[in-house]
């Protein structure tokens, strides 16, 4: 009985093995100079639900999220990785930042606002990799429609597969995310606000979603006064390198009418002193389905949610700030080399609907 018994469990163990799938990755994040986190996700079943008994026409999967960190790697160096074993589909690479400070030439990617029509999402991607060479792909929030709805994940993973197994990956919340622990858990990230040095240029990694932060107007006003006071001190310490850029969702300033009146964007807005006195170049934002970019006190202001969600129009410039608008599907590049930061956003055809270059001071 003993010996059926442990046959019986090496039977089950087998069958749980079996059905365990990879549905996302791998990719790197939490990149440093000198560490990273590999990660993927891992289907291990699927619940089915409906008002039926006898018909449950809903299914969700069952995610689990690996991780692995190396330290002790390289700095300004490429590293491959393998996940599965030598299956093509689990292998990888990423480059590791130079040295804070260090002059390089380098490529970031911007995009986001990538929740809903997986088919153009999916030519963003093809775009991007047929048009663009990123070292570190920075999403600008609105990953999934719904960041709570765990079958919604798989398919941002499949669709941005290709992309994430090629260079290090720094997102920041959206609206959509919900503020929900899955995108905390899959991408490592342990705080909702952070920042990194890659070479001269320092970015800072911000939350405007504070309407699914708390219920509570209190608790949203504490943390707002949180992460503007280390926001204050982080630019204070990024003072010497070349360039600095922020990413966050909202933008402080947009051309859609409808969006000019509230929301997170007025909580940006409060932050654009800040941008002025620490002399950021550039901020990167979403929510805004299309591309802007808008000028104020010697800061670039980039819209880029062109990444499949449904286009917004661009019907309402600001007069003195408005630099151009267009409502179309894109991604941004980010050229940096000694001295000079180089911006072109580019549509799914390779078009450069806007470029324009700034120095560093």
């Amino acid at each position: 009985m003993k010996l059926k018994s442990s046959l019986l469990i090496l039977v089950l163990s087998t069958l749980a093995v079996a059905q365990d799938k990879v549905v996302g990755g791998p990719y790197a994040v939490n990149v440093s100079g000198r560490s990273a986190t590999i990660g993927w996700l891992v289907e291990t079943g699927q619940v089915k639900a409906g008002a039926d008994q006898d018909k449950l026409d809903r299914a969700a999967p069952v995610l689990r999220s690996e991780k692995v960190t190396f330290t002790g790697l390289p700095p300004g160096q490429m590293i491959h990785y393998d996940v599965l074993n030598g299956r093509k589909e689990g292998k990888g690479f990423f480059r590791t930042p130079p040295p804070a400070g260090t002059e390089a030439t380098f490529e970031a990617l911007v995009f986001g606002d990538t929740r809903t029509r997986h088919d153009m999402h999916r030519k963003v991607i093809e775009a991007i990799l047929k048009f663009a060479d990123p070292h570190l792909t920075i999403h600008t929030g609105d990953l999934v429609a719904d960041g709570a709805d765990t079958a919604q994940w798989p398919i941002f993973f499949d669709v941005e597969g290709d992309l994430l197994r090629r260079a290090a990956f720094f997102p920041v919340l959206g609206n959509h995310e919900r503020n929900n622990y899955k995108y905390y858990d899959f991408f490592e990230v342990n705080s909702p606000y952070y920042s990194l040095d890659w070479g001269q240029v320092h970015f800072t990694f911000l939350n405007t979603d504070l309407g699914n932060f708390s219920p509570s107007t209190a608790e949203r006003e504490r943390f707002w006064e949180d992460q503007k006071r280390w926001l204050i001190d982080d630019l204070t310490r990024a003072q010497k390198a070349q360039f600095r850029v922020v990413v966050m969702h909202h933008p402080p300033f947009t051309g859609v009418g409808r969006r000019q009146g509230g929301g997170g964007n007025v909580w940006a807005r409060t932050l654009v002193p800040v941008f002025e006195q620490f002399k950021v170049h550039f901020v990167f934002t979403g929510h805004d389905h299309n591309y802007q970019r808008h000028e104020f006190g010697g800061v670039q202001y980039i819209v880029t949610g062109g990444g499949g969600a449904p286009l917004y129009p661009v019907d309402s410039p600001i007069e003195g700030l408005t630099r151009t608008m267009i409502s179309t599907e894109h991604f941004v590049r980010l050229l940096i080399s000694p001295g000079m930061a180089k911006v072109q956003a580019v549509g799914i055809d390779g078009t450069v609907h806007d470029t324009f270059e700034v120095e560093a001071k």
